[in-house]
């Protein structure tokens, strides 16, 4: 990713005028040695910035908590200064002013997140803060060409999605120039679900399910993705053949639907964000088996044993066997975990979580083997 000093290069031009343009302090936070948040200089917008990390762990929650304590009262510790230069004239300045309200002159108070670095892909979350330095709006930011290719498709499937979606954020404005591309959203405040929210699972995921259409389960555009990428494999002719034919009825699908992609509200409201891998025409189960198995394997770290015992309890519980009756897959629920799976370890082929990914995929074909029964 770029260096602290490079960021106002990255994601604002350099003034064309004579003289440094306009300088921002901000306070740099690090991970693991690299640049992760650039917080505001003022307390208050600095604090509220922390919203856009989305811890996971229990010890990370409270690392979080504790250095908002310390940001709210002025004390920036584990941060170091840096001052950005940007020009006033830069249309990517413009536009964040633009969302900022009709009270704020020239740049607005923002707070900046890096996405993941070892992504070819990386984001960035810029977080917009109106003249009461309230926070009102997120800005996802691509610099690469592979990032800039992900916000368009994420563009697109949010212009496409119909208005009433439950869950699912409004696009609120989009900028595209030479140098990157960004849309952005509504703020949306409140954290990651815990397990006490998760109550509210089956419901959101059964109203993207829309069970006045069928589709062939092979005509969808991720059994297309999956069939181009695995068709020479063993597993994935067993699995064509079983579900040869096979229609479902279609689902919204995410494509990440895992808890750092979701906020919920301090009343209960759940919003997913991240959706450049968004289907409107997706399969259902996929979203709830991404959620358990990678929240899982990414923030648990189980072992392979462990997730197969959370794969079979999910599968028999009476939460997704209604949740399947509603999509048409009850019956092959089996054959959709290990599609799904296929498709992560040949098509997703994540940064993170693949080897036991690939490992889980491998102990539930052992373990069903013929099991698998064909299309009900």
């Amino acid at each position: 990713m770029p260096t602290p000093q490079n960021f106002s290069a990255d994601l604002f031009a350099a003034s064309a005028r004579p003289g440094p343009g306009v300088r921002v302090e901000m306070r740099l936070l690090k991970k693991g040695g690299r640049p992760f948040l650039l917080l505001p200089g003022q307390p208050r917008p600095a604090a509220a910035t922390l919203d856009l990390y989305p811890a996971q762990t229990g010890r990370a929650r409270l690392a979080r908590a504790l250095l908002r304590g310390l940001l709210r009262a002025s004390l920036p510790l584990g941060t170091e200064r840096v001052s950005l230069a940007i020009s006033p004239e830069d249309p990517f300045a413009r536009f964040l002013s633009s969302l900022a309200g009709e009270s704020v002159q020239g740049l607005p108070v923002l707070g900046i997140l890096a996405g993941n670095p070892m992504s070819e892909g990386q984001r960035f979350l810029l977080l917009v803060f109106d003249a009461g330095q309230q926070p009102v709006a997120v800005v996802k930011t691509g610099l690469s060409q592979r990032a800039r290719v992900l916000i368009e498709q994420e563009e697109g499937f949010l212009a496409a999605v119909p208005g009433e979606t439950i869950a699912v954020p409004r696009l609120r404005a989009k900028f595209e120039s030479p140098r990157l591309r960004a849309l952005a959203l509504d703020f949306f405040p409140g954290d990651s679900p815990l397990r006490r929210h998760e109550a509210a699972l089956p419901s959101l995921l059964s109203a993207w399910v829309d069970p006045r259409r069928t589709i062939v389960l092979s005509d969808t555009p991720d059994w297309t993705r999956l069939q181009n990428a695995a068709s020479a494999g063993d597993l994935f002719s067993v699995l064509a053949a079983q579900l040869r034919g096979r229609t479902v009825h279609p689902a919204i699908h995410h494509g990440d639907f895992a808890p750092w992609n979701i906020k919920v509200s301090p009343a209960g409201a759940w919003t997913a964000l991240d959706w450049e891998r968004g289907e409107l025409a997706g399969i259902p189960g996929w979203d709830w088996f991404h959620y358990v198995i990678q929240s899982a394997i990414l923030v648990g770290h189980l072992p392979t044993l462990v997730l197969v015992q959370r794969v079979e309890g999910l599968l028999s519980s009476d939460a997704f066997r209604e949740y399947a009756t509603r999509g048409g897959i009850l019956g092959c629920e089996r054959e959709l975990v290990l599609a799904y799976l296929l498709h992560v370890v040949e098509v997703i082929k994540p940064s993170e979580g693949l080897a036991p990914t690939r490992e889980l995929l491998a102990a539930l074909a052992a373990r069903w083997g013929k099991g698998c029964g064909p299309p009900a």
